[in-house]
């Protein structure tokens, strides 16, 4: 039986990992990763396209599902538009059981947005059970807009830069590395420019897993929830000014904590199931 044919009709998930992510063990995101893709019998893809040191993340990354059990990780590099819409290219994702997308500069992955690897990635995560993760820059391509940088201890429009990213949930924007490298006022000067996004930040070693219009948290960390529907925003003169922003809300969500997307409430406790209504 086929990944996809196993998996057909059934919806998958999304891993978002903030980054630093423990490979020593194959503790934490990691090991959740590897249980939704299928345990020991997952096939695992590996794409590189973000990172400088290719080589070094695959083989960190091979020994960390080893340890798990899983004896089948693939990489792909999709150094370019070309590679993205290549035929085998194609063939290896309709095979794999889970996508991970590393860690790196996450402007490299803007030449995957809207390729034929994207469109692949969109249906099998939508029809057919395929677990898609991504860590650090790979953790904030996964939004419809992601963030290419920026920094500031204020919110202003100078203090973040975002673009197109892979679209594999929308209304939201991914910030990690989150309270480790102090990213609330980038994350929220993100927000300002779109208040309808929903803003999230996540720590080193900590991970949402999304899926069904919610999310819940594991690993060792926090996850920070921007909430500015209901806010009022006044821009500045100029992009370096401050901007003043009323009626936000910050949620702050450790492991086992949950957030209903639709709705935007947290919970303590996990997700409900489908089936709960």
């Amino acid at each position: 039986m086929t990944a996809k044919q196993g998996g057909a009709g059934r919806k998958g998930r999304l891993l978002i990992i903030g980054g630093a992510e423990n490979r020593t063990c194959g503790a934490g995101p990691l090991e959740t990763f590897a249980g939704l893709a299928g345990g020991e019998d997952a096939r695992i893809v590996v794409v590189t396209t973000a990172t400088e040191v290719p080589d070094e993340v695959v083989e960190e990354y091979t020994g960390v599902f080893g340890r798990l059990g899983v004896a089948s990780v693939r990489e792909l590099r999709l150094l370019g538009r070309a590679a993205a819409d290549d035929a085998a290219t194609l063939r290896v994702l309709e095979a794999a059981d889970g996508v991970l997308f590393s860690g790196g500069d996450q402007s490299r992955l803007r030449t995957l947005v809207g390729s034929r690897t994207n469109e692949l990635l969109k249906r099998r995560l939508g029809q057919e059970g395929l677990v898609v993760a991504g860590t650090s820059a790979g953790a904030t391509a996964m939004g419809h807009w992601m963030i290419l940088g920026g920094h500031g201890h204020e919110v202003a429009a100078s203090s973040v830069r975002v673009g197109p990213g892979l679209a594999l949930l929308d209304n939201v924007l991914i910030d990690m590395h989150f309270n480790e490298r102090g990213r609330l006022p980038r994350l929220m000067s993100g927000i300002a420019l779109d208040t309808r996004l929903l803003g999230v930040g996540i720590d080193e070693d900590t991970a949402i897993v999304v899926g069904d219009g919610q999310f819940g948290v594991v690993g060792t960390g926090v996850v920070t929830v921007v909430d500015a529907g209901q806010a009022t925003v006044a821009y500045a003169a100029s992009d370096d000014e401050p901007m003043a922003m009323f009626d936000v809300s910050l949620h702050l969500l450790p492991a086992g904590c949950s957030f209903q997307m639709n709705d935007r409430l947290p919970a303590i406790g996990t997700m409900r199931g489908p089936e709960e209504g």
